[in-house]
């Protein structure tokens, strides 16, 4: 038992050794190339180590054999320790809690937003240009419509609507005396009247005038007669009376609620 673990001990010092050699030659290569780049032409390299020894695969039709343990302990020729290495030793603590490891943040995708170019400085100074024109225009627009608007205005012309002009419309004629409206009370002083009879026919006749709604002769003077009546709506009362009234007369207004009436003179009987 004491020699098949020496032998494997052996065996596994001398497989290191070729490890060892072989590592030793991997970087003497490496070390070869970097130099041989680095070497002035005309420098020998030395020859490589030779390659390590690689077994001859098995003949054909023979199938490789690998053995197997299946005992409790170790198999046989393979090195024995006294003891299990001990454990790593703990971190010290130094009173931080332990640090945790945090998941990088996802990324988080958004659309590419084009950037857009900044505009030119000779389009700023343009669009300046066209503004202050504007302006200019629109000033100059309003002075000249108001100088038309004046003369116009001394020319007596009355302005219809912007870029519109009516003509001056011709003044109305003033009402004739028959056209005055009267409401509420009216005094008449009508005359002359021969006798009551006619003064009589005179009053029932304004008595029957439209919108008259009360009607009394309140004086008689020398033919003449103040007769006072009350309109019950806005009426031209020379027009009304003119309806009624079978003699012929002539209407003058004197004021606001007085009406002067000249009765025709009677023609001679037949």
């Amino acid at each position: 038992m004491e020699s098949d673990v020496t032998q494997t001990l052996g065996e596994l010092e001398r497989k290191l050794k070729e490890l060892e050699r072989e590592l030793e030659s991997v970087g003497r290569a490496g070390e070869t190339d970097t130099q041989e780049a680095a070497r002035p032409p005309g420098w020998a390299a030395a020859p490589p180590p030779p390659p390590p020894e690689v077994p001859a695969p098995p003949p054909a039709g023979v199938t490789p054999f690998t053995a197997q343990w299946h005992g409790s302990g170790p198999p046989p020729g393979a090195p024995v320790s006294a003891a299990p290495p001990p454990p790593p030793p703990p971190p010290a603590y130094n009173g931080a809690p332990p640090a945790v490891p945090v998941p990088p943040p996802a990324a988080v995708w958004s659309p590419a937003v084009p950037a857009t170019p900044p505009p030119a400085a000779g389009l700023h100074h343009q669009l300046d240009e066209l503004l202050a024109f504007r302006e200019r225009l629109v000033r100059s627009t309003n002075e000249l419509v108001d100088e038309l608007s004046r003369v116009l205005a001394d020319l007596g012309a009355d302005v219809a609507g912007p870029g519109t002009f009516a003509a001056p419309a011709p003044p109305s004629p003033p009402p004739g005396p028959d056209e005055v409206v009267f409401h509420g009370p009216v005094t008449i002083e009508a005359g002359h009247f021969a006798d009551l009879a006619t003064l009589a026919a005179f009053e029932q006749a304004v008595a029957r005038s439209h919108g008259v709604t009360e009607v009394a002769v309140r004086a008689l003077d020398a033919g003449r007669a103040t007769i006072d009546l009350t309109l019950g709506e806005p009426v031209p009362l020379g027009l009304a009376l003119r309806q009624t009234v079978p003699v012929p007369f002539a209407l003058a207004v004197a004021g606001e609620r007085l009406v002067h009436i000249t009765l025709a003179p009677a023609g001679p009987p037949g």
